[in-house]
């Protein structure tokens, strides 16, 4: 089985639609959607759908049944249960109900460059009414509802604007605080609230270690968060044993929570020293790919199992 990605136009409806037959022995299954629906295929993940593309296409497809899930984070996943004949192109198209919007649901990272060494905290702002647009020392970040994360601890103006009408507060923000701010457009005032919370951050490092007599893999757990969402390497697991997409204030547990040999079926990830392989040495390969610049530690055991950077 064979994926690459298909030029097509955004889906409308959720439907099956049969393509004419052509000559070839396997089947062709086409999925289009908006782009980062993860798809998967009898349990296994095959990859994710891409705007500019459309879709996702696969190829050589046996005659069968298979159960095809689609999710993205924030949504409810959709599944399917599809007959393949030989040589019979297949078209499924997907649309996602669109959720109803929270500030949970909408994580919003300070670009990198704003990012600065030191004690940080959140911000959480909402609106009465929604969608007005928000701004953070003078730079826009969207509609609210929003929750900005690695806001740095320090004096900070937040102007809402809303037909034509503007709000503004100005704060301190604390090390480890989260701030909430409701912009009631209808009292012409900004409601404040702040809460003392344990860093959104998580450790700065995190010693991997398995129960094996080897090494640790230590993981720079800071650096990563500045560089990407959580979504790309947190998920979690349903009551059928497929990973689910992590959402804003899912409870992050240890990766031996789901896979070990108990509770993971899939016997290539059932433990630490295999799902970290997996994940880490996969995603720097995928980075090194795609951009044909450089990523983590990928041939070398000891980019990661190094006891120089376990004493630093």
């Amino acid at each position: 089985m064979k994926a690459r990605y298909l030029n097509g136009v955004k889906a409308l409806t959720c439907l099956l639609v049969l393509l004419p037959s052509v000559v070839f022995a396997g089947a062709i299954l086409q999925v289009k959607g908006e782009a980062g629906i993860s798809i998967w295929m009898n349990k296994e993940f095959i990859g994710k759908t891409v705007e500019k593309d459309g879709g996702l296409i696969v190829t050589d497809l046996a005659a069968g049944e298979y159960e095809l899930k689609a999710a993205k984070q924030g949504y409810e996943p959709v599944k399917k249960v599809l007959t393949v004949k030989n040589s019979q192109a297949i078209e499924w198209s997907i649309t996602l109900q669109e959720p109803v919007m929270r500030a949970e649901d909408v994580v919003i990272r300070l670009e990198r460059s704003m990012i600065k060494s030191g004690p940080v905290g959140t911000i959480v702002v909402r609106s009465i009414p929604l969608n007005a647009e928000l701004f953070l020392d003078g730079k826009s970040f969207g509609v609210t509802d929003r929750k900005l994360l690695y806001v740095p601890a320090a004096r900070h103006e937040v102007k809402l604007v809303f037909q034509g009408r503007e709000l503004v507060v100005d704060f301190d923000l604390q090390k480890d605080e989260t701030h909430f701010l409701t912009a009631d457009f209808k009292q012409g005032r900004i409601k404040s609230q702040t809460m003392m919370v344990a860093s959104e951050l998580g450790p700065e490092i995190i010693k991997l270690q398995t129960s094996r007599k080897r090494k640790p893999a230590i993981f720079p757990h800071r650096k990563h968060q500045e560089m990407w969402n959580c979504d790309v390497c947190h998920h979690g697991m349903d009551s059928d044993g497929d990973q689910i997409p992590y959402t804003v204030g899912m409870d992050i547990q240890h990766c031996v929570t789901c896979h070990n040999p108990i509770s993971m079926k899939n016997k290539k990830l059932n433990n630490l020293m295999l799902a970290g392989h997996a994940r880490c040495k996969g995603c720097h390969k995928r980075v090194v790919a795609e951009t044909g610049g450089k990523a983590g530690p990928i041939a070398k055991c000891s980019g990661c199992h190094s006891v120089e950077k376990e004493k630093k």
